[in-house]
């Protein structure tokens, strides 16, 4: 093709056509422009299909990391429906002696509670493409950035509060009370005596599980719940998103 369009080139300047030389020179020059602008847009083309496709992979993690958030988030929450009527019981001093018999949850009681790790992976992912390609913020990437950055950053407080208040006081008891080298935290055992006793008149263990459960169920199931509501929503996004893609 190339000594096709040569040998034109070569006629028209021996015949002495200069004017339809130029004229020639020119459309080549034209077609050749054409060439490569096609060429781009192809190329620009491939290029968007495997960027969309990259990002429809991410937005899916993004998807599985939430759907296994809910799930974790449902298990807390169920689980701390009985212990709540444990706390609120010794809070307000209605549990007697004779109930720690079938109270299950009163061993966790200032003890402990149930920790999340909230799955990140496809919000990482999501970060490093949008600054890697330098992407604006569309409406479904703000919703993500408020649940990791601000509703996230809720839970971890919450969580950093619960451990400490719930570490300070197991160092509490640790060198205090005589009961604890007994204490059974798997559940498997009854209660002593002086663990009883130490529940019921103690203002230090009421005052702590007072100071527990605001945490407890006043911030940190509210946020979890909050958590799986926007969660939901932003799956909805999602689906609504690849489809149509």
């Amino acid at each position: 093709m190339i000594k096709f369009f040569r040998k034109i080139r070569q006629n028209l300047i021996s015949e002495g056509k200069t004017g339809k030389y130029l004229k020639y020179a020119l459309g080549e020059i034209i077609l050749v422009v054409i060439g490569i602008l096609i060429a781009l847009s192809i190329n620009n083309w491939n290029q968007e299909r495997q960027q969309k496709k990259v990002l429809n992979n991410i937005y899916a993690t993004i998807k599985a990391d939430l759907q296994q958030d809910i799930v974790n988030i449902d298990k807390i929450v169920s689980s701390s429906q009985s212990i709540e009527k444990d706390y609120l019981a010794i809070i307000n001093k209605t549990i007697k002696k004779e109930d720690f018999l079938n109270c299950i949850n009163c061993r966790y009681v200032n003890f402990g509670f149930p920790n999340i790790k909230l799955r990140k992976n496809g919000s990482e992912l999501l970060q490093n493409y949008n600054q890697q390609n330098n992407t604006s913020n569309d409406s479904l990437s703000i919703k993500l950035n408020n649940l990791y950055l601000d509703l996230s950053n809720n839970i971890s407080v919450d969580l950093e509060e619960l451990a400490t208040n719930s570490n300070s006081f197991l160092e509490i008891v640790k060198y205090t009370q005589p009961w604890f080298a007994d204490f059974d935290f798997r559940g498997t055992g009854a209660y002593s005596e002086a663990f009883i006793e130490y529940a019921l008149t103690d203002f230090g263990y009421r005052n702590t599980a007072k100071v527990i459960y605001e945490m407890y169920f006043n911030n940190y199931i509210p946020h979890l719940k909050e958590y799986r509501t926007k969660s939901l929503e932003i799956i909805t996004l999602i689906d609504k998103k690849l489809k149509d893609e």
